[in-house]
């Protein structure tokens, strides 16, 4: 049976993002084993940090895609060009304005984070420049429909990434830079490489720009601010932890790493969802039985894993970690029942931005001050914060369930956002 080309980019998508996730996956299982215990916990915290300051490229990334593919549809050759080029320039401005930022105050932020040199920021900085140059590049090769090429990137860069810093690590240093170079490599290989399929679009031909980008901007502020509010929930605590225990928060570091598997597993459920629903939205049909299989799927993947740790936890911690303690296995407990509840908020969250029910933002993005200002405040042990977290997870489900099962069948023509195109 012969498959069409939506169905064929699909399973390459499917394979390449999967892949990709178990090479970052395997990234911190090897790292927890070969670098010293107090460089991984400042590792994952600079992780932790890399991953709230590049929300906006993520976001960057729909824009890009949503221009390009609508003027590709229309055949707009030359406003593609114009649009993409535009975009990419304020990818480049930005991550340029955050790298000198991070450049700046470099002392300030390791100093906050007690990482006693300022070393790792630097990296760091590097690595989000290419991140968010990355973010135009990627956006061009989904809107054009680039497939392979991007499923290729992404699939080397995930392989590059752990082979390197391995190497780096092992026979150079098992210091925190070195940890880290390993990223560098492969963020400025995914620029570069991408760059050669799009290489028509960096002819300079300038005609007048026929799409309102302000306007798109405006469209993915919500999505936005649910990817900011949900990297601070499942990543602030981490940075808040390594500020105030410093070595202390090794254990911590540990236990999050295993919670996270959690995340990566049932990651792919609401991305299959949020097209669906969006689609159905559309066409002004009932998408309430999509979100329940949703969260049914979601729900047996991430109990799975939280049973089969909670099970046997010092034998999960063996495997995963090489180490176990009475301490990680009672965060690693709680961080299984956070991570399987945040999980579970992550598709009630793009449901409701697939139906363009917005209401949730407001007072999500006051539980994610709360949960900032409960640890800055409760703070005492790594386990108090691992019951803030986990209580924290379980309100805003709970809340989020509530909003998302009020949402109604749409009658008449949907209001949503214009994106501009």
């Amino acid at each position: 049976m012969r498959l069409d080309s939506f169905t064929k980019n699909s399973l390459i998508m499917f394979a390449a993002s999967s892949l990709g996730s178990f090479f970052n996956l395997f990234y911190q299982l090897v790292m927890v084993r070969v670098v010293p215990k107090e460089v991984f916990a400042s590792l994952n915290s600079l992780l932790s940090l890399l991953i709230i300051i590049s929300v906006p490229c993520a976001s960057f990334v729909i824009m890009v895609t949503k221009h390009i593919s609508s003027h590709k549809a229309r055949n707009n050759d030359e406003q593609l060009r114009t649009v993409w080029q535009k975009l990419a320039g304020h990818a480049f401005w930005f991550s340029l304005a955050v790298f000198i930022f991070m450049i700046i105050f470099k002392g300030n932020i390791a100093s906050f984070l007690r990482l006693g040199s300022s070393g790792g920021i630097v990296i760091l900085a590097f690595i989000f420049f290419f991140s968010g140059l990355s973010s135009a590049v990627t956006g061009g090769l989904q809107g054009l429909e680039k497939f392979k090429w991007l499923a290729f990137i992404t699939v080397g860069a995930g392989f590059l990434k752990l082979f390197l810093s391995f190497v780096l690590v092992k026979m150079v240093s098992n210091s925190l830079s070195a940890a880290l170079a390993g990223f560098l490599l492969p963020s400025a290989f995914g620029v570069i490489l991408g760059l050669w399929p799009l290489r028509t679009l960096l002819k300079r031909k300038e005609v007048k720009e026929v799409a309102d980008i302000k306007k798109l901007y405006r469209y993915i502020l919500p999505a936005m601010a649910v990817a900011l509010c949900f990297s601070l929930f499942t990543n602030m605590d981490m940075l808040l932890v390594q500020h105030f225990f410093g070595v202390g928060a090794q254990d911590y570091a540990v236990a999050q790493m295993v919670g996270k598997i959690i995340l990566s597993i049932a990651g792919v459920i609401y991305v299959v969802m949020f097209s669906r629903v969006s689609h159905m939205h559309a066409l002004r049909e009932d998408s309430r039985k999509i979100l329940r299989r949703s969260l049914i799927f979601t729900f047996g993947l991430s109990v799975l894993v939280t049973l089969g740790y909670n099970l046997f936890p010092g034998l999960a911690l063996k495997l995963l970690a090489g180490r176990s303690s009475p301490e990680i296995i009672l965060l690693g407990r709680l961080f299984s029942l956070s991570m399987l509840f945040y999980a579970l908020s992550n598709v009630l969250f793009y449901y409701q931005l697939s139906v363009e029910k917005y209401a949730f933002i407001q007072p999500l993005l006051i539980a994610a001050a709360i949960q900032i200002v409960a640890i800055s405040i409760f703070h005492q042990t790594t386990v108090m914060v691992g019951i803030i977290v986990a209580f924290s997870s379980l309100s805003i489900f709970l809340l989020n369930l509530k909003s998302a099962l009020a949402y109604e069948k749409p009658q008449g023509q949907g209001l949503g956002y214009n994106p501009g195109l």
